[in-house]
């Protein structure tokens, strides 16, 4: 019925002026000294609106001026790799220009290189991506219907409460009505599916019906539910989506990308060991149908591991196998640990992990091994300074020598 995107956060990247950074000073001072804080800022106006200055700065900003439409935080500490400003355009403001929210995302592009008279560069921070439909109300007896990605999952009753674990076969007899689901991490991809209808009742955006109106199918006397994704950064930086153009590219690849990683299935009793085939349920089909086919999602970015969360891998991983067999040995446990590993996949196998391995990570090779260069240099420093470093270090050089070493050798447990 309504797709679109509802909120977006835009990092603006570039030097602030300095009769502009000298005018908000002025500003918020002023807006410190006002009972009711009608200060206008000295940014420019944005869709025919001034902004008024806040008294107060937020997090690591020290200024921050608001409208109806938008919200800025500008100038955050120096030597802190931020933007020097965060733009924030309302919903309300995306969803009344239309268009899926483009022309208000462009209008704050426009905007931002006002402020920016030398050159700004405008990145997308993160965003939300709904869509919302009706004649589809899920309940709780759904919920094993959802197959999805993400590790966790909550569950909110009718009153937007959070289902306790314990407590839902009770709700489940009771017959509690089901508010809303979501999983996933909101600087990653989170997914929310929610009656939106009674979301509007509680937060007074009424306002909404009258987006919902503008579609010749809607009831307003149904409900309506809405299926929406927050992308984060992390997850943007990830799939190469960086700039407005970028996002403009790559929405509808977006949207597919999560209505697969996040979906709602009619539920197969007879091939419950493959939930991603049971089919989706109307709805699903309806959201995908709602926007064109496009081209796939970019290829992740190769996530490569650093030395020291491997090496904080491994600890864990060893100290565990110690615990649970009582050796106290770091050697003898590693000796253990290869065994097993040995068992279970054999040096054959091992050896062609090891190639592809080496394939795929041969890029940051050079840089990994120079680090590794330094940890040496450090530790060596260390015991020779007499700070009892030196013994982890022999042993770790000994466990190099002997366990690394070994990946070239024949098959069999050190001993």
């Amino acid at each position: 019925m309504a797709f679109g995107i509802d909120s977006i956060w835009l990092n603006c990247y570039g030097d602030l002026p300095e009769h502009l950074l000298l005018c908000l000073e002025m500003a918020k001072e002023n807006a410190q000294e006002s009972p009711i804080r009608e200060d206008l800022s000295p940014l420019p106006p944005f869709l025919g609106s001034n902004l008024l200055m806040q008294s107060r700065g937020v997090r690591h900003y020290d200024f921050l001026a608001e409208s109806d439409d938008l919200t800025v935080q500008l100038k955050g500490p120096k030597g802190l790799p931020l933007p020097a400003v965060v733009v924030r355009l309302s919903s309300a403001c995306l969803w009344r220009l239309g268009g899926g929210g483009w022309p208000a995302i462009d209008a704050a592009v426009a905007w931002a290189h006002e402020v920016f008279p030398a050159g700004v560069e405008v990145r997308v921070s993160h965003f939300h991506q709904c869509g919302d439909v009706q004649g589809w109300v899920p309940s709780l007896g759904d919920l094993g219907g959802i197959v999805k990605r993400a590790d966790d999952l909550d569950i909110f009753d009718d009153d937007g409460e959070k289902f306790e674990e314990e407590g839902l076969r009770y709700r489940l007899a009771k017959g509690d009505a089901l508010q809303g689901v979501a999983a996933g991490r909101s600087n990653r991809l989170r997914a929310s599916v929610y009656d939106k209808s009674k979301e509007i009742r509680r937060s007074g955006k009424e306002w909404f019906r009258d987006v919902w109106a503008q579609h010749a199918s809607y009831n307003p006397d149904l409900p309506t539910w809405r299926v929406e994704y927050m992308y984060g950064r992390e997850f943007l930086h990830k799939h190469r989506i960086e700039s407005v153009e970028d996002l403009r590219a790559h929405q509808d690849a977006l949207w597919r990308y999560g209505l697969a990683w996040f979906s709602w299935r009619e539920r197969q009793a007879s091939d419950l060991a493959h939930p991603q085939r049971w089919p989706v349920v109307a709805a699903w089909a309806a959201l995908a149908a709602a926007r064109p086919e496009s081209a796939a999602l970019p290829v992740a970015r190769l996530v490569r591991p650093k030395l020291v969360k491997l090496s904080q891998g491994a600890y864990g991983y060893l100290s565990t196998i110690m615990a649970m067999t009582n050796e106290t040995d770091e050697e003898a446990a590693l000796g253990r640990l290869l065994a097993i590993v040995r068992l279970d996949k054999g040096a054959s196998r091992m050896r062609d992990v090891l190639v592809k391995k080496k394939q795929r990570y041969a890029s940051v090779a050079r840089a990994d091994s120079t680090g590794l260069e330094r940890l040496r240099e450090i530790a060596e420093a260390r015991r020779a300074g007499g700070e009892g470093v030196g013994a982890v270090h022999d042993r770790w050089r000994k466990w190099g020598d002997g366990f690394i070493g070994s990946r070239n050798r024949d098959a069999g447990v050190r001993r």
